[in-house]
């Protein structure tokens, strides 16, 4: 007659992390959207139906912060991408396609409702104080394009193109990670605030994109446990 079966645990096994970031990458990812936030603490403030009152005596600091966006815009997509390398899943993959059109197309748009802008209001400043109410008209005209101004073709196309990176990068980073559930909730949040980059929303927005990655290279630099698991002996 055979003997009775015996249960032996296993010992437990440390599994290592499924993701792991370079010291570079961390600083990246922190650098990059907080060198951004200062700098659209700058960002001049106004009405948009009076943008030439809202820029003309700021001209210099306007076109500074704008220069910069047009810069970090790219930097940022690609803290994102960093973000999610090696995530898998088809949320990762749509995020990640979504990115080119926003560092794309909000990028132009940048170049148009920041740069271009500026650009006119110096020109217009330089005017006879009797052509500049002409002027400031022209100024307004040129905002207000449905290709440049805010929640325009061009601007819009980055915009959205930006939330679908976020929302899908959060869906990603939840479904095929550890990461705690702060970091897709703050994920999804900064993708809505940056988009609406003069502050406070740029910034903050910002500020939880960097709350999200530490907590997300925390999570999975964390070792885990795996469950003991129960063998029958030989009988």
């Amino acid at each position: 007659m055979s003997t009775p079966s015996t249960l032996t645990a296993s010992d437990d096994i440390e599994v290592p992390a499924r993701r792991t970031f370079t010291p570079g990458e961390v600083a990246f990812m922190i650098a990059v959207p907080l060198l951004w936030a200062i700098l659209l603490l700058f960002h001049p403030g106004g009405e948009a139906d009076r943008m030439y009152d809202a820029v003309r005596n700021d001209v210099t600091p306007w076109l500074a912060v704008h220069l910069g966006t047009m810069i970090f815009i790219p930097l940022l997509a690609a803290a994102v991408w960093v973000l999610l390398r090696d995530v898998e899943g088809t949320a990762a993959r749509v995020s990640r396609i979504a990115l080119v059109p926003f560092a794309l197309f909000y990028t132009i748009w940048e170049a148009l409702q920041g740069i271009a802008t500026g650009i006119l209001v110096y020109n217009v400043n330089q005017l006879p104080a009797a052509e500049r109410a002409t002027g400031a008209d022209l100024v307004q005209d040129f905002g207000m394009n449905i290709l440049a101004r805010d929640l325009g073709i061009i601007g819009s196309i980055g915009s959205v193109s930006f939330l679908v990176a976020m929302i899908a990068g959060a869906i990603a980073v939840r479904r095929h990670t550890d990461a705690p559930l702060a970091v897709p909730i703050l994920l999804g949040i900064a993708g809505f605030l940056i988009t609406a980059h003069p502050p406070p929303f740029g910034p903050t927005g910002l500020v939880l994109f960097v709350v999200a990655a530490i907590l997300f290279v925390r999570s999975q630099a964390e070792p885990r446990i795996a469950t003991p698991g129960v063998q029958p002996a030989a009988a």
